[in-house]
């Protein structure tokens, strides 16, 4: 069955996998946030009651650099961390590689 992925719908976070990846259990991050492992467990499986506030203490909570970090799985390397300390020429040049390798073939 195919699906349609709905107009404006909200990207998904990997928070179970980012727990994972850290060994940290729902009880574990709830004690760190001051919230119950319920609501915890709700953030994960329900990612609607989400805002960038909640996304943000989950991150900081988790050890992540940044919450946009929840956006990407554990074992994939952001490119943005890895180009920050770069001199603009690399980054730029990264940038334009990036855009030829991801060009849909016309």
């Amino acid at each position: 069955m195919v699906t349609r992925i709905r107009k404006h719908a909200r990207a998904h976070l990997y928070i179970e996998e980012w727990m994972e990846a850290k060994g940290l259990s729902f009880e574990t991050l709830g004690d760190r946030l001051g919230v119950s492992r319920t609501t915890v467990w709700r953030w994960a499986k329900e990612q609607w009651r989400l805002d960038p506030g909640k996304m943000a203490q989950l991150a900081d909570a988790m050890g992540l650099e940044v919450w946009t970090d929840l956006a990407r799985l554990p074992h994939r390397p952001s490119v943005d961390a890895v180009l920050s300390d770069a001199p603009d020429s690399v980054y730029e040049a990264t940038l334009e590689l990036a855009r030829r390798l991801t060009r849909k073939a016309s």
